[in-house]
């Protein structure tokens, strides 16, 4: 039977993050994940993991846990930190008519989330963030007995 839950915790420097695509891609395949999704997914919790390093850790580590599980033929990814929290809805989206000479460097992280993803939801609460991220139908088939995994606090 294919892996349907599996989590990492890395200490959360840029490091990491070979380590972090490593394991959404042994994820992926072990679950059967359709291949055509795999890099979405993967960069979807890099960039997740990268803001969380750089802005809720100001680039000074911090523990970081990253789970995949599956729901049906959904994926579900989260990334949990014990950084500062933010507010998703403050953050400017990216003009992206502009030309790229006069696009500002960075801020893409966000943006690429919600268009790899089918849902983001960020959750935060007394020294503890959450961001889930859901991708519909992305397994080949339901893994074998198996018809529904669900993840605290879905």
């Amino acid at each position: 039977m294919p892996s349907v839950y599996r989590e990492l915790t890395v200490p959360g420097h840029l490091a990491d993050l070979p380590d972090v695509l490593t394991f959404i891609e042994a994820a992926c395949e072990g679950a059967g994940v359709r291949p055509e999704l795999w890099f979405d997914l993967q960069l979807a919790v890099e960039e997740a993991c990268a803001n969380v390093i750089e802005h809720a850790y100001s680039g000074k580590g911090g523990e970081l846990v990253i789970t995949f599980a599956v729901r049906g033929r959904d994926v579900v990814l989260t990334v949990l930190d014990h950084g500062r929290p933010f507010a998703p809805e403050q953050v400017v989206a990216p003009d992206m008519n502009l030309p790229l000479t006069q696009r500002r460097i960075g801020g893409l992280g966000l943006h690429l989330m919600y268009q790899l993803m089918d849902e983001v939801r960020f959750d935060f609460a007394e020294g503890r963030n959450t961001l889930a991220m859901v991708k519909h139908d992305a397994l080949a088939s339901p893994p074998d007995g198996v018809a529904d995994l669900t993840v605290e606090g879905d």
